[in-house]
């Protein structure tokens, strides 16, 4: 799997949407299958994320995404393809790459064993066990 990341820590709205749009193109014209937009939670701004919700509107409606066949799917999404990010992130994927796990093979096992549905099953029972439920 072709994963490249996008830091745009440190710039203003305007800079972070044409570096966004730049890398987005390259990425979808070299079959890059995962990119990764690292646009934080928005700590550092005034209690508002301004270039995760600038960053997000531009993905929603830029048409050249989806004509591609790719998706957006938020950090804080139950995809399996974003389980180890988090709402400080933004992926552009492939179509069909959502279900995939990131990570070298080990990692990819991993996270299959412990996000599949019997391990959930399993989890949510030991709790209801634990808490005496």
């Amino acid at each position: 799997m072709k994963i490249e990341t996008l830091d745009l820590h440190g710039l203003n709205a305007a800079e972070a949407r044409e570096k966004t749009n730049k890398n987005i193109r390259w990425a979808i014209g070299h079959g890059v299958e995962v990119l990764v937009i690292n646009h934080g939670k928005g700590h550092h701004s005034s209690g508002f994320a301004v270039l995760k919700s600038e960053i997000r509107k531009m993905l929603r409606e830029d048409p050249f995404i989806r004509e591609n066949g790719y998706r957006v799917v938020y950090g804080e999404s139950d995809q399996p393809v974003a389980l180890t990010y988090n709402e400080g992130n933004t992926l552009v994927v492939a179509r069909g790459m959502e279900s995939q796990f990131i990570g070298g093979k080990a990692q990819q096992d991993r996270n299959q064993r412990i996000f599949s549905d019997d391990s959930r099953r399993q989890r949510k029972a030991g709790k209801r066990r634990r808490g005496g439920r």
